[in-house]
């Protein structure tokens, strides 16, 4: 790749023009990553508790093989939570939330890493490695993704560290990296899911088609290492977690590919239109200044000749396809595929002129504003004016529950912000599990009220203005409803 090591913008824009090196792209790089510490620090978001609450199972029940959601089969490996519970051994156990995003934050951070020694090895080029993980650390990996405690980065970071291994294993014939990378391959499957070998596969297929090294994936040692590779998830499965995580898996793939975000054919028209954007939207800043190169045709199309580029392309091409033909899943999904886009992005960039590598800079300099501000201010009053308090919401159920026993129906994100905060403040006791279908005392926390279950207990909304999607019973049954049981309208408010 023909760009120097260090670029200046000839005549001023945007104000004082930057000396654009390693160096600065590093500093960049480093900085957006200092906006993730504030953040560590928040009150659970979204769905966030669910490999908290699994960890905090499976230390309880010292079952570390087959996981659980509340006492029941969660349906995937348990590395996340391993983790976890590494990390909160470190911590203690009153900071299990600050551990389990400290391991997603160096995930996403691995992944910036990691594209940048795949860029070293392909293109021999520092200034284009700094700045592809300047760019990767930006948009929904800086705003959101990056810290957020889902298993998304840790599973994209093995993800992406397989295909990065692939790759320059294969440009180098190394049978080292290719160990390395079928390793982390394993390891994305128990992290997650079994799509990171969809991911890693078609990287395969398309070097097997590109690449002049193509050889070098039929060799005894590549064939014998991927062969072990594919029957690792069998293996576990059966012969480890007594067929507790394939099934699942499949079930959940399956109901992916109903798309039921699109009932009928103009919402999947729609949707198949707003997916493009929605993915745009994520990357932004360096999205839309990638794509005003190639609409000005400050970018010529011929540097995509370049093969890493191409490959890179074309793996992100038929990548994306499936989740852009079911548009109604996540965009988190394709956070493994984040480092391609970077890859991309930052190539037109470079390739696109002084000008627009300094503006590209300035932009991503002021993002990394924008997420300081968002992580010291945003993030804390939307969830306070907002999302309400999850541990003044468990610290109430727990008062009034008392020495009774206490469950949860309520697998809505809400509920188990709550379940998460209640086994927290509960400990040593034993984790909140879902009602037996027969018990004599105790309270259970509901979305909604049922007299099945029991009488309402305790009412409570969560965040300003709570509609009825934020509010929660506590629903009581025997001996355990025989303190005050408050009328229908009387509410608490957290």
């Amino acid at each position: 790749m023909a760009v120097p090591s260090t670029l200046e913008s000839r005549g001023a824009f945007l104000g004082k023009e930057l000396k654009v090196t390693p160096r600065t792209m590093w500093t960049i790089f480093w900085a957006g990553a200092g906006s993730f510490v504030p953040l560590l620090f928040l009150q659970y978001v979204g769905e966030e508790p669910l490999y908290t609450i699994v960890a905090q199972e499976m230390w309880a029940r010292h079952e570390f093989i087959v996981t659980t959601l509340y006492g029941v089969n969660f349906g995937r490996p348990g590395v996340y939570s391993w983790l976890i519970l590494l990390v909160t051994g470190i911590l203690g156990q009153d900071h299990i939330l600050i551990a389990a995003r400290l391991i997603t934050v160096c995930s996403t951070l691995s992944m910036g890493l990691m594209l940048a020694w795949l860029i070293r090895r392909l293109f021999n080029d520092r200034l284009f490695a700094a700045f592809a993980a300047a760019v990767f650390l930006t948009g929904d990996a800086l705003f959101y993704r990056g810290w957020l405690a889902y298993a998304d980065p840790i599973f994209s970071a093995c993800t992406f560290a397989a295909m990065a291994c692939l790759w320059v294993a294969v440009e180098e014939r190394r049978r080292d990296l290719l160990l390395y990378g079928v390793l982390a391959l394993i390891g994305s499957f128990l992290a997650k899911a079994l799509t990171g070998y969809v991911f890693y596969g078609v990287l395969g297929l398309v070097l097997l088609w590109r690449h002049r090294n193509r050889g070098f994936l039929f060799t005894p040692w590549s064939l014998a290492i991927h062969g072990a590779a594919l029957a690792a998830p069998l293996v576990w499965n059966y012969a480890i977690a007594g067929d507790s995580v394939i099934s699942p898996m499949v079930s959940q793939i399956l109901y992916q590919m109903k798309n039921v975000d699109a009932p009928n054919i103009g919402m999947y028209l729609l949707l198949l239109v707003v997916y493009p954007f929605r993915t745009f939207w994520y990357l932004l800043p360096v999205s839309a200044i990638a794509l005003y190169c190639l609409w000005s045709r400050r970018f010529s199309t011929a540097e995509l000749g370049v093969n890493a580029v191409q490959i890179a392309l074309l793996t992100l091409a038929v990548n994306v396809l499936p989740y852009w033909v079911f548009p109604g899943s996540s965009t988190r999904y394709i956070m493994p595929l984040y480092p391609l886009f970077a890859l991309l992005m930052a190539y037109i960039v470079l390739k696109s002129g002084p000008l627009i590598i300094d503006f590209c800079c300035k932009a991503l300099i002021a993002t990394v504003c924008v997420a300081y501000v968002a992580a010291l201010v945003g993030f804390p009053l939307y969830e306070h004016y907002i999302r309400g308090n999850y541990a003044k919401a468990a610290q109430a159920i727990v008062a009034r529950a008392g020495n009774f026993p206490l469950f949860a129906a309520d697998f809505s994100s809400v509920g188990q912000c709550i379940v998460a905060n209640l086994n927290s403040q509960r400990a040593p006791k034993p984790p909140v599990i879902t009602p037996p279908a027969q018990f004599a005392s105790g309270f259970v926390l509901t979305d909604r009220p049922d007299p099945s279950i029991g009488q309402v207990a305790m009412t409570f909304g969560l965040g300003r203005n709570a509609d009825g999607k934020r509010t929660r019973y506590l629903l009581c049954r025997g001996d355990a409803c025989s303190g005050a049981v408050p009328s229908a309208t009387d509410r608490l408010s957290f």
